[in-house]
């Protein structure tokens, strides 16, 4: 059930701003870096991954921007076009809407072939400049009211722009500002359930990201003319973070603080193959929330089909053959393209034989066995990330894997379980999921749900684990009794 706490919209004002009645979106300077202000520090400090946030929000914002109209966009009560998403056994939901205006604080969403104009403009490009967005979120500690100011010299740094030879600078700038502005055509209404200690809240209607404001930097040539050479932008995360992103709020059980790894290189991955190869960067976005949540389960074909090329187009492949001929043609590819991008690919030897397996992973014939395609469908995979992202989730999942029972405890905030630890301490323990329920008093269910990443462990079910897998581990040891288990 909800609670009545209803989370609103705070009326915004950048400090950089300088109008107090209104805040202008465009304004203009000299091109000196003493007039540009100063930006927020630079991602990937050490020179391959950051910490982002990577809340459900998040990431099916990600998805809208990557696979536009192939989600189920649907009419709300007002007639306006909504993708929404269940949370907490339906109990709960995040819903989505957009808006072609970025500058007016509470813009109007759309309905109809307006707002369907505005999905399918969008740039799968986009969906990185969201993850940056994420990630200096991430950096500061009240992202939902701190100013996070990213100029062009960055995001040509994160998004691998400054290598291109085929665009001039006001091309590159334009293509960054058109970017930057996508994310925040979107907005969001969130009813989010009691979950453990956390009570359950609304947040009303709003965007995902704020624009702020828009600095255009010039350089005068020879002639007296203006050109621009530089663009500084003002963002701010929405109500979301406050929520979701929000560190004090997690240690006294009324926010959650959601946060993943972002890699460098998959931002300049996709931004190299969006183009001959869609599949392939959709997949890689959606594989990047995927995968810090487990990689131990193997994935469906055909979920990942329809991440990458839609549902519809699946179910046409199953009933013709051309679509069919081409619909493979693709997979294939994609997978060779994420195996070429560092992306780690292992096939389920009884569901995905060599027989089915694309040409570059081993098989030499061109032909496959008849009515492979059902069979296609049902094959599962497992896919990693590359080797920087595995190495930065790891060094995290061995912090807490190396935490003896006695200093289970004492878990930093930022280390939480997995779903994937959950599961590989029962089992070390020896125990089945009904042994870990009874022991926890957290449902089987519930529990089946979390070690299968289908559901977040919440602050106080972090909390019951680690207290019962240390009680367990002392049980086995002959140094604990009954008496000690939670209450």
């Amino acid at each position: 059930m909800l609670s009545q706490a209803v989370g609103k919209q705070p009326k915004l004002r950048s400090p950089l701003i300088q109008d107090d009645n209104e805040v202008p979106v465009n304004t203009a300077d000299a091109a000196s870096d003493d007039n540009r202000p100063l930006t927020s520090p630079d991602l990937f400090a050490n020179g391959s991954t950051t910490r982002m946030a990577s809340a459900m929000p998040i990431w099916e914002a990600s998805s809208i921007l990557t696979q536009q109209k192939d989600l189920s966009w649907r009419r709300d009560e007002d007639g306006r076009l909504c993708y929404a998403k269940d949370l907490g056994n339906g109990e709960g939901a995040v819903h989505f809407w957009v808006t072609q205006d970025v500058d007016n604080e509470y813009p109007a969403a759309l309905a109809g072939a307006a707002a369907l104009a505005v999905v399918d403009a969008f740039d799968i490009r986009a969906a990185c400049m969201h993850l940056i967005y994420a990630a200096h979120a991430a950096q500061v500690s009240n992202p939902w009211e701190q100013d996070l100011v990213i100029d062009d010299r960055q995001l040509e740094e994160y998004l691998g722009l400054k290598k291109r030879t085929d665009k001039n600078r006001q091309q590159k700038l334009a293509l960054i500002e058109e970017l930057v502005k996508q994310p925040c055509k979107i907005s969001t209404f969130i009813s989010c359930p009691t979950q453990g200690k956390v009570k359950g809240f609304t947040l009303e209607e709003g965007r995902l990201w704020h624009l702020l404001g828009t600095r255009y930097h010039y350089q005068e040539d020879l002639l007296g003319g203006k050109e621009l050479i530089g663009i500084t932008f003002i963002i701010r995360a929405g109500l979301w973070a406050k929520y979701f992103l929000n560190e004090e709020g997690r240690k006294s059980h009324n926010a959650y603080y959601q946060a993943g790894t972002l890699s460098k290189t998959l931002l300049e991955s996709v931004m190299s193959v969006w183009h001959h190869r869609e599949g392939a960067a959709r997949l890689m976005v959606w594989l990047l929330f995927k995968t810090q949540f487990n990689r131990s389960l193997p994935l469906n074909v055909q979920a990942l089909m329809e991440v990458a090329y839609g549902a519809e187009k699946v179910e046409r492949a199953r009933q013709s053959s051309e679509p069919r001929k081409k619909l493979v043609a693709n997979w294939d590819e994609d997978l060779v393209t994420l195996s070429d991008h560092g992306w780690k690919i292992q096939f389920d030897p009884e569901t995905y034989p060599l027989a089915i397996q694309p040409p570059g992973f081993g098989r030499e014939t061109t032909q496959r066995p008849r009515g492979f395609f059902e069979n296609l469908l049902a094959a599962r995979l497992w896919i990693a990330p590359e080797e920087a992202l595995i190495n930065e989730v790891a060094a995290l999942e061995t912090t807490a894997k190396a935490l003896t029972p006695e200093t289970l405890l004492q878990v930093q905030p930022k280390v939480i379980l997995s779903g994937s630890q959950v599961r590989a301490l029962r089992l070390a323990r020896g125990w089945s999921q009904r042994k870990l329920a009874s022991l926890s008093r957290i449902s089987q269910g519930l529990i089946s749900l979390i070690e299968n990443d289908e559901r977040a462990i919440t602050p106080e079910n972090e909390a019951v684990f680690k207290r019962v897998f240390e009680n367990g581990s002392e049980e086995q040891q002959g140094n604990n009794t009954a008496s000690n288990l939670p209450a």
